[in-house]
């Protein structure tokens, strides 16, 4: 396995530093995006009208040494709402870890939102925050002696970069839908400290999905996510849960080109709902394991009595 953790190493060292002018894409897909929306979108701040916290964390790519493994806490709530308008605002800590990179992104979240004659609900967001990125050469191993002499690498353990980072969203909801759109990375900062010319790429967003009653107890949502970032393929996530009673709800989903994925959410308590699932991976990076795994936990301190809530609490259509 260190012959392999070596290789995959240099080869991510290599591909940082031959690469004289590109866009990084840092922005890591998640199968349980229906459960972590606020780091997708700052127009979700504030959705849930009390109290919301989610903490989360997923596993690329199990067995394999040195595989990717993200995780978030995320908290955000209302400043008030009136019969019209409403403001929300909200904060997260998210961390990846890959091999000897790693990176920590703080942001802070805004929105307004207005509510439509139809009775639906349109937000606009804006965060800002901070982001910093790291390389640990000192773990890393490579097949060639002579790759250590590479001046970009020689005299120095660790290498760093800190940026600003800021996101803009858009999200319209009602009763049954919502379809949310997002810029990440609006400013693109240039990253010349870790690798030439490259710069952290902007990332697009689009977000959607539809509660579907069945009958008393069973309901059905679809669901989408869509991730466009410059200079690479997009990333399409398809996904359709049924659920039971508003308590548990299993399904399946497709990641285009990666991974088939199995979901399922249980709300264990009014206040608290746990998020599994399960990713089979499909391309043909298969080296050492398929699976991945993620868990999301949500903990919310909302008052079914709160006039301004209702009994759902928000769109079914997302949790």
């Amino acid at each position: 396995m260190k012959k392999m953790q070596g290789f995959s190493a240099g080869w991510l060292v290599t591909m940082l530093l031959l690469t004289s002018s590109a866009h990084a894409q840092f922005g890591g897909v998640r199968s349980l995006f229906l459960m972590s929306n606020l780091l997708d979108n700052p127009a979700a701040a504030g959705n849930t009208p009390c109290l919301d916290m989610r903490m989360g964390v997923r596993s690329q790519w199990a067995g394999f040494e040195g595989a990717p493994i993200s995780s978030f806490a995320s908290l955000s709530g209302r400043l008030g709402q009136g019969t019209t308008f409403a403001h929300g605002m909200g904060g997260y800590v998210l961390t990846d870890d890959i091999g000897p990179w790693s990176n920590t992104r703080f942001s802070m979240a805004y929105s307004t939102k207005v509510r439509l004659t139809n009775g639906a609900r349109l937000s606009a967001g804006l965060a800002a925050g901070v982001a910093q990125y790291r390389l640990d050469i000192g773990s890393l191993q490579f097949p060639e002696y002579a790759a250590t002499d590479d001046p970009a690498l020689f005299g120095s353990s660790t290498t760093q970069t800190v940026f600003p980072t800021m996101d803009f969203g858009l999200w319209y909801e009602d009763d049954l839908n919502f379809a949310a759109l997002s810029l990440q990375n609006v400013m693109s900062a240039p990253l010349t400290d870790l690798a030439g010319q490259t710069e952290s790429g902007r990332i697009f967003v689009l977000t959607g999905g539809r509660f579907i009653k069945l009958d008393r107890r069973f309901a059905f949502r679809p669901a989408a996510q869509m991730r466009l970032a410059s200079g690479l393929p997009a990333s399409i996530d398809f996904q359709g849960t049924f659920s039971m009673d508003d308590r548990i709800s299993m399904g399946l989903g497709y990641r285009t080109g990666s991974a088939l994925v199995g979901v399922m959410n249980v709300r264990l308590f009014e206040s608290m709902t746990v998020g599994y699932a399960y990713d089979f991976g499909v391309s043909a990076l298969n080296v050492a394991s398929r699976s991945s795994h993620e868990i999301v936990i949500s903990l919310t301190a909302c008052d079914k009595n709160d006039p301004y809530i209702g009994p759902n609490g928000r769109c079914p259509a997302y949790d």
